[in-house]
């Protein structure tokens, strides 16, 4: 992850007000990742999860700068937000840059028509992306499936961008599904645990693939594709001490309470046994 970049203030300022009263990206995450594509100058950009199309524009906006590059966006078919993607792209005035896919029940399916036109008959697949974001589903199932398929569209020196590491389904418990999973259908454990976090921690960081890492404020993962050389993590905050502090609790918390459900389920099989 690059920053401190000769960006153009006046571009970013200017998508920063377009889009203040559009979800779900704040201006200091929009600002991180427009950094970040004029530093590294990305030619082929993909973003899995659209929305509705803020981090696009950020994104599109920082080639349009570059004056070079493209966007491809993949969210899954019935995705319909208030504001559009479209809308919200044009209206940033970066819609030449991005191209839209919503063909599928979900963007697994998509990258797996990618590596398919991609792959020769010895089963080697040629790299496309040199930056991927991934901000969609938030599910293990999906986006665990989907890290895997990415790094193989990812070229070497390339960028993976993990968002929403600490999100939980039980943190929005009044809403009935997200991108199609529904979550009275999960199990406690499902919609406790951050399905993110599992992605980077289990699939990402380990790994051989990916060895520079970077945690950002706890809640996004970066990792650059650098097979062969040495491991490193960098752990990156600008909250208050406070807030760093209640994040680490809460993880804490949950291993602890995962141990006692596992301590307590041994002790009902013990007595049973008995």
């Amino acid at each position: 992850m690059a920053g401190g970049t000769s960006s153009t203030p006046d571009s970013l300022a200017r998508i920063i007000a377009l889009l203040a009263d559009v979800p779900y990206m704040t201006p200091e995450q929009g600002r991180r990742i427009y950094e970040h594509v004029r530093a590294t100058r990305p030619l082929e950009v993909l973003e899995l999860g659209t929305g509705h199309g803020v981090s696009a524009a950020y994104i599109a906006a920082g080639l349009a700068d570059n004056e070079a590059g493209h966007l491809t966006t993949v969210d899954h078919e019935v995705s319909r937000p208030d504001p559009d993607p479209t809308t919200v792209l044009a209206r940033a005035g970066v819609l030449d840059r991005v191209t839209i896919e919503r063909r599928y029940s979900s963007y697994t399916w998509w990258l797996k028509k990618q590596i398919e036109t991609r792959s020769d008959s010895a089963g080697n697949c040629t790299p496309m992306y040199d930056f991927i974001y991934v901000d969609g589903a938030k599910n293990w199932n999906i986006d665990g499936l989907a890290v895997v398929l990415a790094e193989k569209l990812l070229h070497p020196g390339g960028w993976l961008l993990l968002d929403d590491l600490e999100w939980t389904y039980d943190l929005d418990p009044d809403r009935i599904a997200t991108d199609g999973i529904v979550h009275r259908e999960l199990s406690a454990s499902e919609r406790r645990e951050p399905h993110m976090r599992a992605v980077w921690n289990l699939l990402v960081c380990q790994s051989p693939s990916f060895t520079e890492l970077i945690v950002q404020d706890d809640w996004r993962g970066w990792a650059r594709k650098a097979p062969g050389t040495p491991r490193t993590l960098t752990v990156e905050t600008t909250r208050p001490l406070a807030a760093v502090l209640g994040a680490a609790g809460r993880r804490l918390g949950r291993r602890a309470a995962k141990y006692v459900r596992h301590a307590r389920s041994h002790v009902r099989r013990t007595t049973r046994r008995r």
